[in-house]
């Protein structure tokens, strides 16, 4: 069912039942002043025929005495009737004969002093009336009831009633219509955006009301998905081209070794060098599947407790086992007490990856392959690793995070430019801050400072 149709149905509904309600009220309501008029009526006649009948001398009236006296204003729908104390009826004026009252109901008259009841076809009253000289009578008043006023009423209310419900139906879907024109004029507008060309935006209104808020909604959503279509074929093409090259080098070397016999020790230098190459081909590809991986799964990636320095150990071994030329000393800042001090909640493979790259990036650009890693485990837990390279310029400490930036000055030494990208996504999933600074007399400082959040609770 579509919005404009459930919005009418809703409207209508809405006001059918106030407006049922309202009639109803109305209705019963003036039904209850008519009743009650008529009523009224019936006892005003009742008391004044009683005080022309038998409060005038202290003898009970003849039938036919009575009858003149009266018959002039009463009506020949009307019945009267009194009766003595004895409840034996001494006047009676019943043009229309219905069957004698009951006993017990001129008893529920003494009793209450005036009752209504319904009398045949008669709506009828009964008073206790006590006359000058100190008689009792029961004085009946009936009359058939008039109920054409609330027939024709009755009337009026349903057939306006059905005329209400046509003209909500018509202005509801007129006003749903109205009230979705903005949102229509959305989705058209959406329509026309095209995955080929998505710097288009959507026209808003002046008025900052809900759906303004809705198409800036949109628009701010188009630039995130235009932003995220420019990065991943910005990503794509850098990895097209950082596979390439590698790959190329290592088609071309094959293809040079086998246009010729070679000696042995030619054809070990060409695989060893391809199988350098090939090496660094699957660090490539694994630090973009893993930066990949963490981009898509950030809500995913689980922690634990871990002990921070046994990671930075693992990290060291796992680095050196590579390349043994290289030289990474771990010191202890301000050891605490307890070991304790030093555990963090986080993901141990995720964080030695992050530490792995670090310490591989600055001893990689340090002339003696050489860095110091520095642990600090009093109040807040935090790692500092130097080195001894070129430094980072402060115009390219933040571009060094992005993924495939590489320095000119760099550009011959081998690498990516995925290393710190990858460094930087996993140290925003553990809300760790990393600092980048200058090292005296040259080179460059990593620094990692772990969020109050992330140390263990024995901590």
């Amino acid at each position: 069912m579509q919005i404009r149709t459930r919005l009418t149905l809703q409207f209508i509904l809405i006001v059918v039942i106030i407006l049922q309600l309202s009639l109803f009220f109305i209705y019963f309501k003036f039904k209850d002043h008519v009743e009650d008029q008529f009523y009224n009526d019936l006892k005003s006649k009742a008391y004044m025929t009683a005080e022309m009948l038998v409060n005038i001398q202290d003898v009970e009236p003849t039938e036919q005495t009575a009858s003149d006296k009266t018959e002039y204003y009463l009506e020949s729908k009307e019945n009267f009737l009194i009766f003595n104390h004895e409840n034996k009826k001494i006047y009676e004026f019943n043009k229309l004969k219905e069957n004698e009252i009951p006993v017990q109901t001129l008893e529920q008259v003494k009793n209450s002093g005036e009752y209504r009841f319904i009398h045949g076809k008669f709506n009828s009253i009964g008073i206790f009336y006590t006359n000058k000289f100190g008689k009792e009578y029961t004085v009946i008043s009936e009359a058939v009831f008039n109920s054409t006023d609330l027939a024709n009423l009755r009337n009026i209310i349903i057939i306006d009633f059905c005329l209400i419900i046509l003209i909500l139906t018509v202005s509801g879907w007129l006003f749903a219509g109205n009230a979705l024109r903005p949102v229509t004029n959305i989705m058209n507008q959406l329509d026309k955006i095209l995955p080929s060309d998505l710097s288009q935006r959507l026209q808003t209104t002046g008025n900052k009301d809900e759906l303004w808020r809705l198409g800036d909604t949109f628009n701010k959503l188009l630039d995130r998905i235009e932003t995220a279509f420019k990065h991943q074929k910005s990503f794509l093409s850098n990895i097209s081209h950082e596979l390439k090259n590698p790959l190329t080098v290592i088609t071309s070397q094959l293809e040079v070794v086998l246009t010729k016999e070679r000696s042995n020790e030619d054809y070990r230098k060409t695989l060893s060098s391809v199988l350098e190459d090939v090496r660094d081909l699957s660090v490539v590809s694994d630090q973009l599947m893993q930066l990949a991986r963490i981009k898509n799964n950030i809500n995913q990636v689980e922690f634990e407790t871990i002990r921070l320095d046994e990671v930075i150990w693992e990290a060291r071994s796992a680095i050196i086992r590579s390349f043994p030329h290289y030289k990474i000393n771990v010191v202890y800042n301000q050891l605490p007490d307890e070991t304790e001090h030093l555990e963090i909640q986080g993901n141990e493979q995720l964080l030695k990856t992050a530490l792995q790259n670090i310490m591989d990036n600055g001893c990689k650009f340090s002339e003696d392959n050489q860095v110091k890693v520095e642990i600090s485990g009093s109040g807040n837990v935090w790692v500092k690793i130097s080195d001894h390279g070129p430094g980072i310029s402060d115009a390219e400490k933040k571009l060094v995070l992005s993924a495939f930036y590489r320095s000119p000055e760099n550009s011959m030494i081998k690498g990516s430019g995925v290393g710190l990208a990858l460094v930087d996504s996993i140290l925003n999933i553990h809300h760790a801050r990393l600092i980048i600074s200058d090292n005296e007399p040259k080179g460059t400082v990593f620094t990692i400072l772990f969020d109050e959040g992330l140390i263990a609770a024995n901590g």
